[in-house]
Protein backbone atom coordinates (compact mmCIF):
# COMPACT_ATOMS: atom_id res chain seq x y z
CA UNK A 1 0.00 0.00 0.00
CA UNK A 2 1.53 3.54 -1.11
CA UNK A 3 1.67 6.11 1.51
CA UNK A 4 1.21 9.82 1.45
CA UNK A 5 5.16 10.80 0.82
CA UNK A 6 5.39 7.62 -1.89
CA UNK A 7 2.17 8.83 -3.83
CA UNK A 8 3.49 12.54 -3.99
CA UNK A 9 6.62 11.18 -5.17
CA UNK A 10 4.32 9.19 -7.78
CA UNK A 11 3.05 12.68 -9.10
CA UNK A 12 5.86 14.56 -9.02
CA UNK A 13 7.92 12.15 -11.16
CA UNK A 14 4.90 11.47 -13.13
CA UNK A 15 4.17 14.96 -14.10
CA UNK A 16 7.87 15.88 -15.15
CA UNK A 17 8.98 12.52 -16.56
CA UNK A 18 5.64 12.11 -18.51
CA UNK A 19 6.71 9.61 -21.24
CA UNK A 20 9.57 6.51 -21.53
CA UNK A 21 10.20 4.65 -24.92
CA UNK A 22 12.55 1.99 -25.20
CA UNK A 23 14.27 1.30 -28.38
CA UNK A 24 15.62 -2.56 -29.54
CA UNK A 25 16.75 -3.62 -32.66
CA UNK A 26 13.25 -6.17 -32.57
CA UNK A 27 9.93 -4.88 -31.29
CA UNK A 28 8.44 -7.78 -30.58
CA UNK A 29 10.75 -9.37 -28.57
CA UNK A 30 11.06 -6.47 -26.88
CA UNK A 31 7.20 -6.84 -26.28
CA UNK A 32 7.36 -10.74 -25.55
CA UNK A 33 10.33 -9.77 -22.75
CA UNK A 34 8.54 -7.11 -20.93
CA UNK A 35 4.96 -8.90 -21.06
CA UNK A 36 6.71 -12.22 -19.87
CA UNK A 37 8.99 -11.05 -17.40
CA UNK A 38 7.63 -8.03 -16.05
CA UNK A 39 3.66 -8.55 -16.47
CA UNK A 40 2.84 -5.42 -18.75
CA UNK A 41 0.30 -5.35 -21.16
CA UNK A 42 0.21 -4.18 -24.49
CA UNK A 43 -1.60 -1.18 -26.63
CA UNK A 44 -1.30 0.05 -30.19
CA UNK A 45 -2.13 3.46 -31.50
CA UNK A 46 -2.42 3.85 -35.67
CA UNK A 47 -0.64 6.85 -36.05
CA UNK A 48 -1.74 6.93 -40.07
CA UNK A 49 0.99 8.03 -42.22
CA UNK A 50 3.77 7.15 -38.79
CA UNK A 51 3.16 3.61 -38.74
CA UNK A 52 1.45 1.93 -35.92
CA UNK A 53 2.85 2.94 -32.22
CA UNK A 54 3.32 0.28 -30.06
CA UNK A 55 2.73 0.39 -26.25
CA UNK A 56 3.44 -1.48 -22.82
CA UNK A 57 0.97 -0.78 -20.67
CA UNK A 58 0.16 -1.12 -16.50
CA UNK A 59 -3.66 -2.39 -15.34
CA UNK A 60 -4.66 -1.22 -19.48
CA UNK A 61 -2.86 2.20 -19.04
CA UNK A 62 -0.10 3.21 -21.47
CA UNK A 63 3.21 3.96 -19.65
CA UNK A 64 6.06 4.14 -22.34
CA UNK A 65 6.45 2.96 -26.09
CA UNK A 66 8.23 0.29 -28.06
CA UNK A 67 10.52 1.79 -30.61
CA UNK A 68 11.51 -0.98 -33.17
CA UNK A 69 14.92 0.75 -34.98
CA UNK A 70 15.14 -1.88 -37.40
CA UNK A 71 11.95 -0.75 -38.71
CA UNK A 72 12.31 2.90 -38.31
CA UNK A 73 14.47 4.71 -41.08
CA UNK A 74 16.93 6.60 -39.85
CA UNK A 75 17.36 4.18 -36.99
CA UNK A 76 18.59 1.77 -37.93
CA UNK A 77 22.28 1.88 -36.19
CA UNK A 78 20.36 3.38 -32.91
CA UNK A 79 21.43 1.11 -30.16
CA UNK A 80 18.99 -0.48 -27.35
CA UNK A 81 18.31 1.59 -24.59
CA UNK A 82 15.33 3.43 -22.97
CA UNK A 83 14.36 6.86 -23.20
CA UNK A 84 12.74 9.26 -21.08
CA UNK A 85 10.69 12.67 -22.19
CA UNK A 86 10.57 15.70 -19.65
CA UNK A 87 7.33 18.37 -20.03
CA UNK A 88 7.85 21.31 -20.80
CA UNK A 89 5.76 24.71 -20.98
CA UNK A 90 6.97 25.95 -24.18
CA UNK A 91 8.98 23.60 -26.31
CA UNK A 92 11.02 26.16 -28.20
CA UNK A 93 12.12 28.91 -25.46
CA UNK A 94 13.11 25.65 -24.02
CA UNK A 95 15.84 24.29 -26.67
CA UNK A 96 16.77 27.94 -26.52
CA UNK A 97 17.44 27.93 -22.73
CA UNK A 98 19.07 24.82 -22.80
CA UNK A 99 21.26 25.81 -25.73
CA UNK A 100 21.83 29.13 -23.82
CA UNK A 101 23.59 26.50 -20.63
CA UNK A 102 25.47 24.33 -23.35
CA UNK A 103 22.98 21.49 -24.81
CA UNK A 104 22.72 20.57 -28.02
CA UNK A 105 19.32 19.87 -29.86
CA UNK A 106 20.12 16.16 -31.46
CA UNK A 107 16.67 15.76 -32.90
CA UNK A 108 14.80 19.40 -34.05
CA UNK A 109 10.99 19.71 -32.75
CA UNK A 110 8.63 17.31 -33.83
CA UNK A 111 5.17 18.00 -33.98
CA UNK A 112 2.59 14.80 -33.90
CA UNK A 113 -0.78 15.45 -34.07
CA UNK A 114 -3.19 15.22 -31.36
CA UNK A 115 0.29 14.09 -29.45
CA UNK A 116 2.23 17.22 -29.09
CA UNK A 117 5.45 18.35 -29.48
CA UNK A 118 8.72 17.10 -28.99
CA UNK A 119 12.68 17.86 -29.03
CA UNK A 120 16.00 15.22 -28.14
CA UNK A 121 18.56 17.67 -26.82
CA UNK A 122 22.09 16.29 -25.24
CA UNK A 123 23.34 18.07 -22.42
CA UNK A 124 26.72 19.37 -21.12
CA UNK A 125 27.96 16.05 -19.95
CA UNK A 126 26.67 14.44 -22.95
CA UNK A 127 23.09 12.85 -21.75
CA UNK A 128 20.43 12.94 -23.58
CA UNK A 129 16.40 13.33 -22.77
CA UNK A 130 13.65 14.28 -24.96
CA UNK A 131 11.96 17.63 -24.22
CA UNK A 132 8.04 17.48 -24.42
CA UNK A 133 4.68 19.68 -24.86
CA UNK A 134 1.51 17.82 -24.79
CA UNK A 135 -0.85 19.32 -27.51
CA UNK A 136 -3.97 18.80 -25.35
CA UNK A 137 -1.91 21.85 -22.88
CA UNK A 138 -2.13 24.56 -25.93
Amino acid sequence: MATETQDQYALAQGRTFVWHEVYSPNGSATIDFYTKALGFGTKSMDMGPMGTYHMLTKNDVPVCGVMDTLQTPGMENVPPHWATYTAVDDLDASLATCEQHGAKVVVPPIDVPTVGRMAMIMDPQGAHIWLFKDASEG
